[in-house]
């Protein structure tokens, strides 16, 4: 059985961590994102708002460290923060600037 973990989100870079970087020397991006829409839900239209905490690795990481405010497209997964803290993370994959 093949469980699917993918998830699109449309937001706005609310923070911006400094970069860091693993020991592997790997650049480490944490921000957070803040989304907000209207969805449909069982007929009604209800609005919906959040942040969600964000992580980029790698090149793309050193090219989004200045973006704090961007409006983004991203695509991703989550998982835990780390193995001392188990609550999610979007861990981002691809991340462009959302056109409208």
């Amino acid at each position: 059985m093949r469980l699917n973990n993918l998830i699109k989100l449309t937001a706005r870079i609310l923070q911006v961590q400094p970069l860091r970087y693993t020991p592997a020397g790997i650049p480490v991006l944490d921000i957070v994102l803040q989304h907000e829409s209207w969805q449909e839900e069982n007929g009604q239209k209800c609005l919906v708002k959040f942040e969600i905490p964000a992580r980029i690795l790698g090149k793309q990481a050193e090219e989004w460290q200045y973006r704090q405010d961007a409006v983004i497209e991203s695509e991703g997964f989550l998982a835990q923060r780390s193995q001392r803290f188990p609550k999610p993370v979007l861990r981002i994959q691809n991340i462009k600037e959302y056109k409208g």
